[in-house]
Formats: structure tokens, sequence, C-alpha cells
């Protein structure tokens, strides 16, 4: 195959799944696209547009959902798409660091705009809500990484084990529940 942004962003998608953030490196990357570290940049301008590209890639569900598909719902399958992911929240981060309208803002402005706020106010709440979410979500993948449950320790260890499988990542109930809550406190009701 050969090199393209697309190939590098896939291959860069694969080592995020399988050893997480921290090991892709663009060093590590082009060894396993078979090519040197700067063939890379021909077709990347930087490390952190390329984890914006994954970032992107991940959350390309999301940018246009059924228009049945309510705001908060929006939101939970964000947090569904990011969460299983190994170092997923700390990726995501990044990438809204540097591109502030990755998917799903814009289905999160247009769907609070159905719910009533002029295109001003959906744009400063779906900024929020971001914030939320990513804090949130980062919150949970830290924390589970500090204090495992013993079901994440065997999921992590049958993942070790098979690499090229997607980590199921920390879910909890409690994590869950405190973001729906967050996502009720910050959505628009329904005059």
């Amino acid at each position: 195959m050969p090199l393209s942004a697309a190939a590098i962003v896939e291959a860069a998608h694969r080592l995020l799944l399988d050893y997480g953030l921290q090991d892709v490196s663009m060093r590590r990357l082009a060894g396993e696209l078979g090519v040197r570290p700067g063939a890379l940049y021909y077709h990347v301008p930087s490390k952190q547009q390329l984890l914006a590209d994954v970032a992107h890639r991940i959350l390309a569900p999301l940018a246009d959902p059924p228009g049945t598909v309510g705001v908060e719902e929006l939101m939970r399958r964000f947090r569904a798409t990011v969460l299983p992911i190994r170092d997923g929240a700390d990726l995501m981060l990044i990438a809204f660091g540097l591109n502030s309208g990755l998917p799903p803002v814009p289905a999160l402005r247009r769907g609070l705009e159905r719910l009533g706020l002029a295109s001003g106010q959906a744009h400063e709440r779906a900024q929020i809500v971001m914030h939320f979410a990513l804090g949130a979500v980062a919150a949970e993948q830290n924390a589970a990484l500090l204090h495992p449950t013993p079901e994440a320790t065997d999921r992590e260890t049958t993942d070790r084990e098979t690499p090229n499988r997607e980590a199921t990542g920390p879910e909890t109930t409690r994590g869950a529940a405190l973001y729906d809550e967050g996502l009720r406190l910050l959505m628009p009701t329904a005059d």
C-alpha cells in the first residue's frame, strides 16, 4: 500500500487501539509502515494534527446522526465511543484543543438549535457540553486506571493476549449515572 495520509491515520489508529496513546510515536508509526519517520511529515504536518485526524476518524459516526437522535443521546454515544478506547479521552482532549468543531459538535449545535437556542447560544452551550463530556470521560478513564476493578484487570490481560482486539475499556455504572446527570443539568429543557 502506498504511503498516504489515510494510511498513516489508519496505522496510528491501530497503534492507539493496540498499545495506547503513549506508543503512538512517529518513529514507531514509521516502523509499522516500513518508512523513515521523515517520510510521514510529507503527508501529515505534525504529530498533533495526526492525533486530531485519528480522533476525527473515531468520531466520524457522530458527525451526522439520524434526525431522531436527541442531544443527550448524541452525547451518550460520544461517551460510548470514546470510553472503550485506551487513552481515548486523552486523545480527544488533544484533538478538541486543536479543533473545537470535531464531531459531535456540529450535530450537537444543530440539536440545541432545534430545542430553541439561538445560533450563538447553541454554539456556546455545545462548547460547554463538550468540555463537560471530555472532562467526565477523562476522569472516568483515569479513575479506572488508578483503581481497576477485577473485571477491568481481566479484560486488560485478555487484551494483551489478543493485541488486535479493541480494548473494552472501563465502564462503570456510577460513571454513567454521573455523566447522565451532568448532561441533564447542561441541556435546555423543552418548554
